[in-house]
């Protein structure tokens, strides 16, 4: 009798890692969040554009990935890594890294720079679709001319800056290489070599590389547990979630580092997507820019306690126009006064469409929840949000459309 017992206590035991990778392979678990405000839980896979959601009963849904909106993984454990390095890309995107690297040209391919982020993950990037980088550290302090370069670039050279004898340096040059030891470059026509400990940054011309072509609808933003946001066209979701970016690099990162995704489509587009027309007044002599994704008080939105990583943030008085030419329902956003604004804080917010007010809120203060807005559009031709000064006048009055989006049904 004792032999079948232990044959079967063998086969339970061999069963068992079986049934966790075939539960791993499900793909992670969470919510999954569509554009006409549904709301899934269960295990999510994403394959050939479609999603499709198994519920701890084995009931399954599957939609097109343009369907969704939104997925959180239940059991992520998000923190915001600092890192020193940065990465710039002619496609939009920044991207923290923890290390920096390189690829040499050779058997017809271009020099790459390799960036390892704060997730571990790597990513390879061709030279020419760089827009900058910056290699960090007490050492190598943001040189004083770094951000006026990286908003007004040189046309056909590429600025390096370095650190020699305690001193920075800018030199203009083209940049033909780097690697984890040196960096690269062409001198009034010389090839020259630069240890990379020295290199402070490196902003690039604006024709000395090229944009790449942008993917279609629906594209996702993954957001990993390590602070990093990677923008692309979603490929699939199993044991590990795969991300094309539009460089054409597609990143493979483990479901365990995968914090959520959000979609956006022709059928729902964030507001932060769009261009405005910008219109202010100054509040005791002062015009605060509006921002995307991100409070005036930093990163992201904090609203009632509630966290948000998309939407707009204002300061009174701030009205942002956009046209919509007809092609949407729906506007929603959750809107309140960011908890990191001033303790008086007070301000109003509205909503026009096609010019007409449709929309205005009773003033908002510092740590109420926050207020969900719907609002019909019925194919508007424009759309606009404005946050107003209250009693107080303007004094940190950090208001906040979170997760502020158009969609149609």
């Amino acid at each position: 009798m004792s032999r079948p017992l232990l044959l079967t206590a063998c086969a339970l035991g061999a069963l068992l890692p079986l049934a966790s990778a075939q539960q791993e392979a499900a793909g992670p678990a969470g919510t999954l969040r569509t554009v006409d405000g549904r709301s899934f839980t269960g295990a999510l896979t994403v394959a050939e554009d479609r999603a499709t959601v198994t519920a701890t009963d084995g009931t399954t849904t599957t939609l097109d990935v343009a369907e969704l909106v939104a997925f959180e993984r239940a059991d992520a454990n998000p923190r915001n890594v600092q890192v020193e390095d940065r990465v710039w890309l002619r496609s939009g995107q920044e991207l923290p890294a923890k290390k920096l690297d390189g690829k040499p040209a050779a058997d017809g391919k271009p020099a790459l720079l390799v960036a390892t982020l704060p997730s571990g993950t790597v990513v390879e990037l061709p030279i020419s679709t760089l827009r900058a980088l910056r290699h960090g550290g007490t050492m190598r302090p943001r040189p004083n001319l770094f951000l006026g370069d990286l908003a007004n670039p040189a046309a056909s050279d590429d600025f390096i800056y370095v650190t020699k004898d305690g001193k920075q340096q800018r030199s203009s040059v083209i940049v033909t290489g780097i690697d984890s030891r040196r960096i690269d470059f062409l001198l009034r026509g010389e090839p020259y070599e630069f240890e990379l400990d020295g290199l402070c940054g490196v902003v690039f011309g604006a024709n000395t590389g090229f944009p790449p072509d942008r993917q279609p609808r629906p594209r996702t933003v993954m957001a990993l547990t390590t602070g990093e946001r990677i923008e692309g066209k979603l490929l699939s979701v199993g044991e590990n979630v795969r991300l094309r970016l539009d460089e054409g690099f597609v990143v493979d990162v483990p479901v365990r580092k995968l914090h959520r995704l959000d979609v956006s489509s022709d059928r729902l587009v964030w507001l932060t997507e769009l261009p405005p027309k910008v219109e202010q007044t100054a509040a005791f002599d002062r015009v605060w820019p509006w921002h995307a994704d991100r409070s005036t008080a930093g990163p992201g939105f904090e609203l009632g306690g509630q966290t948000y990583e998309r939407g707009i943030g204002l300061v009174p008085r701030t009205r942002l126009t956009y046209d919509l030419e007809g092609r949407f329902d729906m506007f929603e956003a959750m809107i309140g006064i960011d908890d990191r604004g001033g303790p008086e804080a007070h301000a109003i917010f509205r909503v026009h469409v096609d010019g007409k007010q449709v929309f205005e809120s009773q003033p908002k203060t510092r740590g109420e929840p926050p207020q969900a807005v719907k609002i019909p559009l019925n194919k508007a031709r424009s759309f606009a949000i404005e946050v107003d000064f209250g009693k107080n006048y303007d004094l940190g009055d950090f208001c906040a459309f979170a997760d502020a989006r158009v969609v149609q049904q």
